[in-house]
């Protein structure tokens, strides 16, 4: 066998390996894909709350030691107005989708945790 065949032997196993790790944990039910769905949501929100947070203090940081200038103040003002409500929306994605998750896929027959009598 060639050099190139072998790396690409050796590469296809290494990226299926995960791929026949995970099968015994596949999703058997529609809750369950929306669940896993969600939850890899709420991973990609973690991590682009996190960017929008650097990027909002790294602007942040380069327009407060340049505040005092008169270049464009209405522009500085803006960035620190709407940067403000975008992480304040970017935060409220998880509840969003936390409580889309509880109104579409509970249990509409079973009481809820607030209705049950200790």
């Amino acid at each position: 066998m060639s050099m190139p065949r072998i790396r690409l032997i050796a590469s296809v196993f290494v990226v299926m390996t995960p791929a026949i790790a995970f099968a015994a944990s596949a999703v058997k039910t529609y809750s369950g894909l929306v669940n896993q769905l969600v939850s890899l949501m709420n991973m990609g929100v973690a991590v682009l709350v996190t960017l929008g947070f650097v990027a909002y203090f790294y602007g942040m940081s380069a327009n407060i030691l340049q505040f005092g200038s008169e270049s464009n103040p209405e522009k500085k003002k803006a960035f620190f107005f709407w940067g403000i409500i975008i992480l304040f929306v970017m935060l409220c994605v998880g509840g969003i989708l936390r409580a889309m998750q509880r109104t579409l896929f509970t249990n509409q027959g079973a009481p809820s945790q607030q209705q049950q009598t200790p």
